[in-house]
């Protein structure tokens, strides 16, 4: 009987574009808290069922299941059961990689998108996306890779992209908040209190907090947390050590930053670093 036990595999594959994550991952136990990636989410789903939560909206993706989160899209994923747990792969392309395969693939102007619906039933292609992944994953030629993902984005931009030119999925972020947003994103290393972050959206310290999560459906300190697991991670695929990059970051201590590191992504820090580095 085979062990029923999570196998997260996620890397960096420095030679796609500049660096572009790759996952594969057998998972039982394990859960992703809410979180976002500046990147886009391109999932494919083998066996068993997730069930997500994209943008306050929930489902359940099985095999044969598409997903498509867009970047800043907040999200979470589980079993629906975790006797049989779930296999999927996912891809991470940057939002200037795809509007350019765009461009060259369905035209238009406006705001990509790919409609209201997350996910969709389409085992054709998600059978293409998972042999593409197992390409990234096994094969040392880079042409070939690169040619694997470029037919991935291709047939998911043909068969569910689109360009909005009027009304937006999203509505803009407010001013404050998007003050308060860039004030993280520049000094997330340093240790930081609600009072300091909320003077810069120039809100009192509840009224910003109730802002903030109405307004990217996180607490502030899950936000800031996910920007230090994400300038970690670029440390790391970089061949930075793990104990100087949790200090770097702003995390208390080594232990603390390789649980959350875990808790989100499903490997350790060491894992995430050795693979990246291959």
């Amino acid at each position: 009987m085979q062990e029923k036990r999570d196998d997260i595999k996620l890397w960096r594959d420095q030679g796609m574009h500049g660096g572009m994550e790759i996952l594969r991952a057998r998972c039982y136990e394990h859960s992703y808290p809410p979180h976002f990636h500046d990147e886009f989410v391109i999932a494919a789903f083998a066996r068993g069922a997730q069930r997500t939560r994209i943008c306050r909206q929930q489902g359940i993706a099985a095999a044969g299941t598409v997903m498509v989160i867009m970047p800043g899209e907040v999200h979470t994923g589980e079993a629906v059961e975790r006797d049989e747990g779930w296999d999927y792969c996912a891809f991470y392309p940057s939002a200037s990689l795809v509007n350019q395969i765009a461009d060259t693939v369905i035209g238009g102007k406006g705001e990509l998108n790919f409609g209201q619906e997350g996910m969709r039933h389409n085992p054709l292609l998600a059978q293409q996306m998972l042999q593409a992944s197992a390409v990234m994953l096994q094969s040392p030629d880079a042409v070939e890779k690169e040619c694997a993902l470029f037919q991935v984005l291709n047939a998911l931009l043909r068969q569910q992209g689109e360009r909005t030119v009027k009304g937006e999925l999203q509505s803009a972020m407010r001013a404050d908040i998007r003050q308060a947003v860039d004030f993280l994103h520049s000094e997330y290393h340093q240790p930081l209190a609600v009072s300091e972050i909320a003077a810069a959206a120039g809100l009192s310290e509840f009224h910003f907090m109730r802002m903030f999560h109405k307004h990217t459906g996180l607490s502030v300190h899950q936000y800031l947390t996910q920007i230090r697991l994400m300038r970690a991670k670029h440390m790391l695929s970089l061949g930075r050590d793990a104990a100087q990059t949790a200090n770097d970051v702003g995390f208390f201590d080594q232990s603390h930053f390789i649980k959350k590191f875990r808790a989100h992504f499903g490997i350790t820090p060491g894992a995430f670093a050795a693979a990246s580095l291959q």
